[in-house]
């Protein structure tokens, strides 16, 4: 009886350790696999769990799921699993290059490429020179934003692209970029005509996110023939805004009446009172446009220096300026100006 007993024990334990050492006794390699294999599980949460282990493991995943990307059944959740994983899958960057040929999953690896980030970026500057996926990079490229500074010089070579789509989609990627995209200025001076509106509504916010090394180029282009590129230089020096002010106090002792028409205009739309002197001289401009669009400017800025100065020029001989100068003394608002336009309105 007590032999059996014995036995019974015996085979007891060793069955017990061989399952212990059978199922709790992976190796690492063995562990991820399971969990991969997990990915393409019938049940939802059993995939979620997977995807939130193979997450949490990190940096020693990733040369598997590199591998499992092959994989076209569960190739979207690797490409999902990469990019929670972020920074620490910079590995996986050449093949989720790769991966960005197949149409199904390829705005996923376009997020998976952004949340490696900084990382990412000299595989993908190589990347623009595939045609094939180029415009899907320069997408990632505007997604990493000022991280991806290093990409400018080839960003800028893309600007004169003959495709539509990857000119507009260059511009924005220089904007995404900003203040460190400044050698893609003149590039993107040289869209703002484009036949494109898209393009050239890139361009001109790129422009504005670059800033202040855009301006003097912006301020050039103020008495352009072509109205959609002064129509461009005017939003995108007023949405720069307080940085491009002493240039464009500047541009008002210009020779060409349309640039100081248009600086006028911008000072008023950027409604700061810096600008105020300047303006209030300017409505002594020879140029009755140049003082409708400083009168207009001054009360935008709610110019309370300017009421005296304004209600001089309810004597002007143009009636545009005169108009406009009643509507300045009614926005500024103060007794003196009130009482100066409606004395002038009841004439």
């Amino acid at each position: 009886m007590g032999k059996s007993i014995s036995l019974a024990l015996v085979t007891f334990t060793f069955v017990g350790c061989l399952g212990i050492w059978v199922g709790g006794c992976q190796t690492p390699e063995q562990k991820v696999e399971k969990l991969i294999s997990k990915l393409q599980n019938k049940n939802p949460k059993n995939r979620q769990s997977a995807e939130a282990a193979l997450t949490k493991m990190g940096t020693v995943v990733v040369p598997a799921l590199i591998q499992a990307l092959q994989n076209p059944k569960i190739r979207q959740r690797v490409v999902g699993v990469l990019a929670k994983i972020g920074e620490d899958a910079s590995d996986a960057v050449p093949a989720l290059l790769k991966t960005l040929q197949y149409p199904d999953v390829n705005w996923h690896v376009v997020e998976a490429l952004a949340k490696v980030g900084r990382n990412a970026v000299p595989d993908l500057v190589q990347a623009l020179q595939n045609p094939k996926i180029r415009q899907h990079v320069v997408g990632v490229l505007a997604k990493i934003g000022e991280d991806a500074s290093d990409a400018v010089p080839a960003l800028v070579q893309l600007l004169p692209d003959e495709d539509v789509n990857v000119r507009a989609s260059a511009a924005k990627a220089l904007g995404a970029i900003g203040k460190d995209a400044a050698d893609a200025v003149p590039g993107l001076v040289q869209l703002l005509p484009d036949e494109d509106a898209n393009v050239r509504v890139n361009a001109a916010e790129a422009l504005a996110e670059i800033g202040i090394d855009a301006v003097p180029a912006l301020v050039q282009l103020l008495p352009d023939e072509d109205a959609n590129v002064r129509a461009s230089a005017v939003w995108t020096l007023a949405k720069i805004g307080t940085t491009a002010v002493p240039a464009l106090i500047q541009t008002l002792q210009s020779k060409n009446a349309q640039t100081r028409i248009s600086a006028a205009g911008i000072l008023g739309q950027i409604e700061t009172l810096d600008a105020a002197p300047a303006l209030i001289q300017a409505l002594q401009d020879p140029d009755s446009r140049v003082r409708r669009e400083a009168a207009l400017a001054l009360g935008h800025i709610t110019a309370v220096e300017a009421v005296s100065a304004l209600i001089q020029l309810l004597q002007d001989g143009n009636e545009y300026v005169r108009f406009n100068v009643v509507s300045a003394l009614k926005q500024i608002g103060t007794a003196e100006a009130l009482k100066a336009a409606e004395e002038y309105e009841l004439r």
